[in-house]
């Protein structure tokens, strides 16, 4: 069953629920994700209140911007979740369906980093938040308010058609001394030292772009995640630039939302992941999270230089 909004593009109207597929550029575990045959969205397995978020995030424009294109919810079949699954549980009654940041990427190089030191919501029971605070405790999260989730780096040569990937485990090992090591080895894809420093740039500009979003807003969001996403074929990206100066010039804005239209990307960065997110008036600002943005934030400037 759907349950769409309006003004959706057309190619997001025709889905058909029977042809998803396993999404297999997730960075960080989220069992169960499906995407459409055109790839222009996943279908992603979800709780009451993370529909409930998205759907009030709306009356957040300036927030919402940051956000996946949220298209609405869908119940999937009986055979449909048993694909969802791949042998793993899923309690989750309904599935969002959102814009897939890979899209118009030839070789997307995905990097998932978890938000917060403190990483449970006040519905977490005592061993959750015990087991929680030890993973933050031992890792970046507690010192920077952020952890590396996992990545997925297109490397050219090697497994997994050219992707070296780094699960949860890879992120736990890092201090905040070195924590710098996993972004270079983040943009230690097929791409050059000038490109990496003009994606750095570009992540950076909208890395404060969403702390200054964040600092005006009351919200409490819980292990929610930043996904950066760039074009990890050097000479595909030099010819994105290229389109993406086209696009500037016939249009007079990057069309980088156009659904209907595959397009090359360049970059993209969004805030994901609200199973433990809230709207919270009258409690000021999210600081779990923006200690993670603004740690973030000075790294990604040693890296743009």
């Amino acid at each position: 069953m759907f349950f769409w909004k309006t003004d959706m593009p057309k190619s997001v109207k025709t889905l058909n629920v029977s042809n998803l597929k396993a999404f297999d550029l997730a960075a960080a575990g989220h069992d169960g994700v499906l995407s459409d045959e055109s790839g222009a969205v996943i279908v992603k397995p979800c709780t009451a209140r993370e529909v409930s978020f998205y759907e009030t995030s709306l009356l957040h424009p300036s927030f919402a911007a940051w956000l996946p294109s949220f298209f609405g919810t869908l119940t999937l079949s009986d055979e449909l979740e048993s694909t969802a699954r791949h042998g793993n549980p899923c309690d989750r009654e309904f599935s969002l369906v959102l814009q897939n940041l890979c899209y118009g990427f030839k070789k997307p190089c995905v990097l998932d980093i978890k938000l917060g030191a403190r990483l449970w919501d006040e519905h977490a029971p005592q061993d959750k938040r015990d087991r929680l605070d030890t993973i933050s405790d031992n890792t970046t999260s507690r010192t920077l308010g952020f952890r590396v989730a996992g990545m997925k780096v297109w490397k050219k040569e090697g497994n997994s058609n050219g992707y070296k990937v780094y699960d949860k485990h890879f992120g736990r090992v890092f201090t905040a001394g070195n924590v710098i090591d996993a972004f270079q080895e983040y943009f230690a894809s097929n791409v050059n030292p000038k490109q990496v420093e003009l994606i750095a740039g570009r992540f950076l500009a909208k890395v404060r772009a969403i702390k200054e979003v964040l600092e005006s807003q009351e919200s409490r969001m819980y292990s929610a995640s930043l996904l950066f996403v760039y074009e990890g074929d050097g000479e595909v990206l030099d010819q994105a630039l290229e389109d993406e100066k086209t696009r500037y010039q016939d249009e007079g804005e990057h069309s980088g939302d156009d659904f209907d239209q595959k397009t090359n990307m360049v970059e993209e960065l969004k805030l994901i992941d609200f199973a433990h997110a809230s709207w919270t008036p009258g409690q000021g600002p999210d600081e779990n999270v923006l200690q993670g943005v603004r740690s973030i934030e000075k790294l990604m400037s040693r890296i743009a230089k």
